[in-house]
């Protein structure tokens, strides 16, 4: 037995600021000899042995004090590097999901992909227009700008050209071969995203046209009423690495089999009355099916362009890891709380979790991580 530790409660002042599952903490007292303390070996009431119990009252004690907190299916968290107000980082922490499959990064875009720690599959990107919105002008969509997010950064026109090469260069280098970029424009900038991506090696694939229900009013021109997503791919179009799944929920062929246009009618808008909203947030189901054409779960899907969080939403609800970030520390704030007060009670609610039928995957926190 170790003798400088008297009891369970000196065993976990000794550990550093970290993640521990029960199951560990039980292990390290069993390690410092703590299990054969007079009556440690005895099983109580509840089956488990007296020193188990010693450790979890320890534990209890040290939640009272503020000194660590249990992260669960019920209380989904995010570990923060920076502040609550101006995060650099966050790891989405939600048992016993995979506490790596959602993470978010401050930063520019081509700076966020470079930071990628593997090839993705996808890199999914909604870039700015060039509109002149955000920094405190009004938003094109005249919408309330008391109930949208601040902080959206824009891109002057001028610098348009510069931009899309600087981030798609860095898009084409960290997609695997035969994964996929695909990019959300306005029609007017399809074009320059097309020659940008193949002038930095990529292969076009699809030009989709996703009907939208409202478009701004014109009266010299048609209404843009389409969002365009261009679709390219790192190889050939026959590369054998190329994943490519028809949405079942596309229309079928008179044979039955699915059959895929690339026009998509069936996209409803999504509106947030009532609820704060990000500037320019697209439909998830928009998302979702573009994810799941391109990839397989437990794929990597990248998005530099942050905003309101919606392809890591829609990365949670189809299995996929994500990684992404954005320029504006408002939009990373904006995503966590959007997924914890959104996104992880329906999903716990879909699987039918009940957070006290898992004693042992439970995490605390010791060291008051943010």
């Amino acid at each position: 037995m170790n003798t400088t530790l008297r009891t369970e409660a000196d065993l976990l002042r000794t550990l550093s600021a970290g993640t521990y599952t029960v199951a560990e903490l039980y292990a390290q007292a069993e390690r410092a000899g703590l299990a054969d303390r007079p009556g440690g070996r005895v099983r109580i009431q509840d089956g488990k042995e007296q020193y188990k119990r010693r450790v979890r009252s320890a534990l209890q004690t040290l939640r009272r004090q503020g000194r660590a907190r249990r992260l669960d299916d019920g209380t989904a968290a995010w570990v923060i590097e920076g502040t609550p107000d101006r995060p650099c980082r966050a790891l989405f922490v939600w048992l016993p999901s995979d506490p790596s499959q959602v993470e978010l990064v401050l930063g520019r875009a081509a700076q966020v992909l470079r930071q990628a720690d593997e090839p993705i599959d996808l890199v999914l990107a909604d870039p700015p227009y060039g509109l002149g919105r955000g920094a405190g002008q009004p938003s094109a969509y005249a919408r309330d700008a008391g109930s949208v997010v601040d902080g959206y950064v824009d891109v002057d026109p001028a610098e348009y050209a510069e931009f899309t090469a600087e981030w798609i260069a860095a898009a084409a280098d960290t997609i695997r071969p035969g994964g996929y970029l695909a990019v959300v424009t306005g029609p007017q900038l399809a074009a320059r995203v097309q020659v940008t991506a193949e002038d930095a090696g990529l292969t076009y694939v699809n030009s989709i046209a996703v009907t939208r229900q409202f478009g701004l009013y014109t009266t010299r021109r048609f209404v843009h009423q389409h969002h365009r997503i261009t679709l390219l791919t790192r190889g050939a179009l026959d590369s054998p690495l190329r994943t490519f799944n028809r949405p079942a929920e596309m229309p079928r062929g008179a044979a039955g089999q699915v059959y895929a246009p690339d026009v998509w009618s069936d996209i409803p808008e999504e509106r947030r009355p009532g609820l704060l909203r990000y500037d320019n947030a697209l439909p998830v189901r928009m998302v979702s099916r573009t994810i799941r054409a391109t990839t397989c779960a437990g794929d990597l899907v990248a998005d530099p362009f942050l905003g309101s969080g919606t392809t890591a939403v829609a990365c949670l609800q189809t299995g996929r890891r994500f990684y992404g970030g954005d320029v504006n520390p408002d939009s990373l704030r904006f995503a966590m709380a959007r997924i914890l007060a959104e996104v992880t009670p329906a999903l716990a609610d879909a699987r039918g979790l009940e957070v006290d039928d898992r004693p042992q995957q439970m995490l605390l926190d010791l060291g008051g991580v943010s």
